[in-house]
């Protein structure tokens, strides 16, 4: 007796769950890849030194506002594009965002206004803008 797509009817229920497990184990496995890329990411956003100065996470700590903290999301999983978005402790409202692409090609992009100050005055020698 023939069933869906010419499948016996006792085993649609197996088939069914080995299509369930199939597609949880992917999204599982590709949650995972996105953590991955997002703490890759932000570890290169933070070591990132405009002009061969300081770092990004020196200029953040520079501000005198408490340590950075980073989170991120992948914006594009086939470019390797990730989202970074960085504030610090004495001013959690203000966030610095920075577009990264993971194969380093070009270096992080300030994304915003208070990420393009930062990285403007961030001087080989000097300390950021306040």
């Amino acid at each position: 007796m023939a069933g869906l797509l010419g499948m016996p009817r006792e085993r649609i229920p197996i088939a069914v769950a080995m299509v369930v497990a199939l597609a949880a184990t992917l999204f599982w496995l590709q949650r995972r890849f996105d953590q991955s890329d997002v703490r890759k990411g932000i570890a290169i956003a933070l070591e990132y030194r405009p002009r061969g100065g300081q770092s990004i996470f020196d200029a953040l700590v520079a501000l005198g506002r408490g340590d950075p903290r980073c989170d991120g999301k992948v914006v594009s999983t086939l470019l390797g594009d990730v989202e970074v978005r960085c504030s610090v402790a004495a001013a959690p409202d203000t966030e610095y965002e920075f577009r990264v692409l993971l194969d380093r090609k070009r270096p992080p992009r300030p994304a915003n206004v208070a990420a393009r100050q930062l990285v403007d005055g961030m001087g080989s020698a000097g300390k950021p803008s306040r």
